[in-house]
């Protein structure tokens, strides 16, 4: 149930704090070159995305779907920078230290330092272009409880907006969740899109409607989410490997360590399905308001 001494937010309040959020993140890209900044963007926008799905039946279509258009094709942009911060850093500087004669090696990381330079400059360039721009001004106009449908102000009908939204999110985990002991990646990618998705809607709905019982489910969904952040960043590392690649002779030293790379970066990963089940069975067995 609800607290009734926490009233809802209207949903305008809560979007234009993701909008800020945007702007501070286009800002920390603007001036940094850590992968800090990318994965601040990369957060905001995924934030926006979600706001706009849960609450896209409260919104003009034409603006929601543009903006949710925008911000997906700049996501892309964004992740793809993000993740060759992660190669580097992650990946390659720590082999670079195990072996700082391997010529193979030191070509590589030139590779992938020289594509995040181009890629840096072009996200940059993006981010002050008129599409970005076009879409900031999209945002900025749901800051106005005016631009939502009325339905937006009533509480009741907020909250079982959210509650619904809530309860199809846990049905696609649980759909996903049956395929935990394949642990083959694509699998694994399924279900941790699905229980972010979940967890985007939760936090949404316990901005609007504090309730303890969302709280707690958050928390143990964030352990379990947590718990599978390895396995995502060796599918970043290997998606922008085989990127990079491409440009080589297969033939080629570059290549070959490229691929013992990949190699030694899933089987580090050491996700157990047990583990991961034993995590979901407690996480879904919480109510979700």
């Amino acid at each position: 149930m609800t607290d009734p001494h926490s009233p809802a937010n209207h949903p305008a309040s809560i979007m234009a704090e993701v909008m800020e959020e945007i702007d501070t993140a286009r800002a920390f890209v603007a001036r940094d070159d850590a992968f800090d900044s990318a994965q601040a963007l990369r957060v905001a926008l995924r934030r926006l995305r979600s706001g706009l799905t849960l609450f896209r039946p409260l919104l003009p279509p034409d603006h929601n779907k543009a903006l949710l258009d925008d911000a997906r094709w700049l996501s892309a942009e964004v992740t793809r920078l993000r993740d060759l911060y992660l190669l580097w850093q992650d990946t390659l500087t720590p082999a670079r230290v195990a072996l700082p004669d391997n010529t193979a090696l030191q070509s590589l990381e030139v590779r992938a330092l020289e594509r995040i330079n181009s890629e840096r400059a072009a996200l940059r360039e993006l981010l002050e272009g008129e599409r970005v721009v076009e879409m900031m001004a999209r945002g900025r106009d749901m800051s106005d409880p005016e631009f939502w449908r009325p339905a937006a102000g009533s509480q009741e009908k907020l909250e079982a907006l959210c509650h619904e939204t809530l309860e199809v999110r846990l049905n696609q985990a649980l759909k996903h969740g049956e395929t935990l002991k394949r642990l083959d990646s694509q699998a694994r990618d399924s279900f941790r899109k699905s229980l972010r998705k979940l967890r985007a809607t939760a936090e949404f709905t316990q901005v609007m409607f504090s309730s303890k019982k969302t709280k707690a489910f958050l928390k143990q969904l964030k352990k379990l989410l947590d718990s599978m952040v390895a396995a995502r960043d060796a599918s970043a590392v290997r998606d922008r490997l085989e990127d990079l690649m491409k440009d080589m002779d297969a033939a080629s030293p570059e290549h070959h360590i490229a691929n013992e790379l990949i190699k030694a970066k899933e089987a580090g990963v050491g996700l157990d399905h047990k583990r991961l089940q034993k995590m979901w069975r407690a996480t879904e067995t919480l109510p979700l308001y």
